[in-house]
C-alpha cells in the first residue's frame, strides 16, 4: 500500500511540474539501452522490483514489479561450437572448439567447462584430448565499458565413438638401412594399449628380442646396434596387448 501510494505521488508531483523525463531506470542493477541502430528500447534488471519511467516531453509511463528481459540483441555476441568425434573409443583425440561472433575488444571472454578438468583455468576457446562422453560450456562475456555481463549456454556437446574400440594394425616389413623409413616395426595404435608386451622370435625359435609397452620409439625393434647381428629373414612375434588378446604372426626383414 505504501509502495502505491508513493507511485502516485510521483506520478501527481511528476504532472503538475510538466517535467520532461529522459529514460532511465531507477534500479541498482538494471539498464535502459538502445539496441544498437534497431530503434528498439530495452530495459532489464537482475530480478529486483523496479521503477521505470519513459519519456519523452511530459509522456510519462512508470512501471512497477518484475522485469525479465524480452529481446536478444542481434548486434550482441553469438557462439558456434565446433567438434570432432574420437577416432576410436580407446583414442584421447576428440576437440571441442568455440567460435565467437560480435565480440570486440570491449569484451573480457571467459569459459566455464563441464566437466572443469577439460580447462580448469576457464580460458580455454578450445578443449582437446577428450574421451568420447558428454561435455558442456558456458561462455561469459564481460563489457569492460559498462562491467556488465552476458552469458551464452549452447547445448551440451556429445563427443561419439563412431568406430568401436581401436584395433593394432601391424606392418610386416622391415627396412633397416637407416634412411628413416622402416627402420623399426611399426604397429599402429600400440599407444592405446600401454600394458602390451612383445616377445620377437627367430626361425629357430630362439628369442631376439623382449620388451613391455613397446612404442614404435624409445621401445622398438630392432635397436640401431643390433642390426648388424640380425641376418635378413622372417621372424615371428608374440603381441600381448594386456586386455586379453594375444596376436601372433611374422616380421621380414630385408637388407640391401
Amino acid at each position: 500500500m505504501k509502495n502505491r501510494l508513493a507511485l502516485l505521488l510521483i506520478l501527481f508531483y511528476a504532472f503538475c511540474q510538466a517535467q520532461t523525463i529522459l529514460p532511465q531506470v531507477i534500479n541498482s542493477a538494471g539498464d535502459h539501452r538502445t539496441v544498437g541502430s534497431s530503434g528498439i528500447t530495452l530495459t532489464d534488471n537482475v530480478g529486483e522490483p523496479f521503477i521505470e519511467t519513459i519519456g519523452p516531453a511530459g509522456n510519462i509511463m512508470i512501471t512497477q514489479g518484475f522485469l525479465q528481459p524480452d529481446i536478444i540483441s542481434i548486434l550482441g555476441p553469438g557462439v558456434s561450437i565446433l567438434k570432432n568425434d574420437v577416432s576410436c573409443s580407446d583414442k584421447r583425440d576428440g576437440n571441442i572448439s568455440v567460435a565467437l561472433s560480435n565480440s570486440n575488444s570491449n569484451y573480457v571472454v571467459s569459459y566455464s567447462w563441464s566437466p572443469v578438468s577439460v580447462c580448469p583455468t576457464g580460458n580455454c576457446s578450445k578443449v582437446d584430448s577428450l574421451l568420447p562422453g558428454n561435455y558442456s560450456v558456458m561462455v561469459i562475456f564481460t563489457n569492460t565499458l559498462t562491467s556488465k555481463t552476458d552469458t551464452i549456454k549452447p547445448a551440451p556437446i556429445q563427443i561419439n565413438d563412431q568406430n568401436g574400440p581401436c584395433s593394432v594394425k601391424i606392418y610386416n616389413g622391415i627396412t633397416p638401412n637407416g634412411d628413416g623409413e622402416n627402420d623399426v616395426w611399426i604397429i599402429d595404435n600400440i599407444s592405446d594399449f600401454p600394458n602390451n608386451h612383445v616377445c620377437i622370435f627367430n626361425r629357430w625359435g630362439n628369442k631376439v628380442f623382449e620388451t613391455d609397452g613397446y612404442n614404435n620409439s624409445s621401445k622398438s625393434w630392432p635397436k640401431k646396434d643390433e642390426v648388424q647381428g640380425l641376418v635378413a629373414s622372417t621372424y615371428f612375434y608374440v603381441l600381448t596387448l594386456g586386455n586379453g588378446t594375444i596376436l601372433k604372426g611374422w616380421i621380414e626383414i630385408l637388407k640391401s
